[in-house]
């Protein structure tokens, strides 16, 4: 079993759930909406000088739905790649 961690723009949110379904990602996950942070992309910090903010998407699941959603952030990424989508596997 492995603990997937995906934190990511809230505006490329609907897209790696889209994703999901296209490389048939089960819908078994938590999402906290709302995260602040910095990284090799613009500040994510939700005031007035960097209002966007991150999520972090949280699943357990075995390695072949590891490569799933390998498959499916990479087609978002292709699509956002001014976007930067952190993807931890533990």
């Amino acid at each position: 079993m492995k603990r997937v961690e995906i934190m990511a723009a809230q505006a490329v949110q609907q897209d790696i759930l889209d994703a999901f379904e296209i490389y048939g990602v089960p819908p078994h996950y938590t999402i906290i909406p709302t995260a602040h942070g910095s990284g090799d992309t613009a500040p994510k910090l939700g005031d007035g000088v960097w209002p966007e903010e991150n999520f972090i998407l949280i699943t357990y699941c075995d390695e072949e739905v590891v490569e799933r959603i390998e498959r499916s952030l990479e087609l978002v990424k292709k699509k956002y790649d001014h976007e930067g989508i952190g993807f931890f596997v533990m």
